[in-house]
């Protein structure tokens, strides 16, 4: 597994893959509003570990949350499972860039499409690394929703990891209404997210609107 982009990672050693100082979000100390801004669950997280099979698909359904997860210091570590061609990589990492989320880490695993149920224990074993040993309180897990194909391996390895660490795990992009949580985004945050999905937009569905759904589990 590789971290990206300003680093790399190999299995059993830690290495971070964003480009701010080491403890940058440890010195700095967010104003009370950004927390109050999450969603009420997400208000006690210190990390949130996702993953996805590419990172386009994962900033098309959670590129608002990313931003106020980094307005308010929370480190936030990408595991994105498929591999991906060298132009596609790009320009993903260029939609990261201007999403201007500094506490994002992006990982890749890399695995070959389609991702099916023998994959889980690699995907297992990419998530373990990324929550650690023995998480302190305050890590959540973060992955699609049930929904077939390659992404009904990586929610089976995530409602996995939640189950072996007792992580609290939120699923994306949720149905609208019954239990889902609804993020709408301000005008800063979704004119940001415009700019990132279009860096990779013929690898994505159009935007559709500023919410966002996400379910609690």
């Amino acid at each position: 597994m590789t971290a990206g982009d300003a680093g790399g990672i190999a299995w059993g050693r830690a290495s971070s893959g964003d480009t701010s100082p080491p403890g940058a979000l440890d010195t700095l100390t967010p104003p009370p509003s950004a927390r109050m801004r999450l969603p009420a669950r997400l208000r006690r997280a210190r990390q949130v570990v996702a993953v996805t099979v590419h990172l386009p698909e994962f900033l098309l359904a959670t590129a608002g949350l990313l931003q106020r997860l980094a307005a308010a210091k929370i480190q936030v570590d990408v595991l994105v499972a498929a591999d991906a061609a060298p132009a596609a990589d790009r320009s993903a990492a260029i939609a990261l860039s201007r999403l201007e989320v500094p506490g994002v880490r992006r990982h890749r695993l890399a695995l070959p499409l389609p991702i099916g149920p023998d994959r889980v224990d690699d995907l297992l074993a990419g998530l373990s690394e990324l929550v650690g040993f023995d998480p302190e309180p305050g890590v959540f897990c973060m992955a699609p929703a049930m929904g077939g194909g390659s992404g009904e391996a990586l929610a089976e390895a995530a409602e996995r990891i939640c189950e072996v660490y007792q992580l609290p795990l939120l699923r994306y992009p949720a149905t609208p209404g019954g239990s889902a949580t609804d993020l709408e985004l301000d005008t800063a945050e979704w004119t940001r997210k415009c700019a990132a999905l279009d860096a990779c937009a013929t690898q994505v569905t159009p935007l559709s609107g500023r919410l966002e759904h996400f379910g609690m589990g």
